[in-house]
Order: structure tokens, then sequence, then C-alpha cells
């Protein structure tokens, strides 16, 4: 699947998801719920490869 984003919109997207990553990664900090932590890891990584390939610019 391809999205196609104006660069404002790219901009914003890699802002909010870079945001996301930061905030998940205090929650795993604070969670003493090891299930909940080991969610918040998986959705960390999701965003980390998202972030990744936002990052790049054809």
């Amino acid at each position: 699947m391809h999205l196609m984003l104006a660069t404002q919109e790219h901009e914003v997207l890699l802002w909010a998801v870079k945001g996301t990553i930061s905030n998940l990664g205090m929650e795993i900090g604070y969670t003493d719920n090891q299930a909940m932590g080991e969610d918040l890891q998986k959705q960390k990584e999701i965003l980390l490869v998202i972030h990744a390939r936002l990052g790049f610019t054809a």
C-alpha cells in the first residue's frame, strides 16, 4: 500500500510518530504490568519502522 502525502502532511505525520515514540518510551518505563509493557514495546517497534520509512525521502 502506498500513501501519497503533501510535504506539510508528511512533516506533521513524521512529527506525530516521533512524539508518540517518545511518549511510549515513558509509558514503558512507568508500567508495572509486564504484559502491557510488552504490548507497548511492540507498538514502539512498529512505530520506529514507520518513522524510518517516513524519514526516507525519494
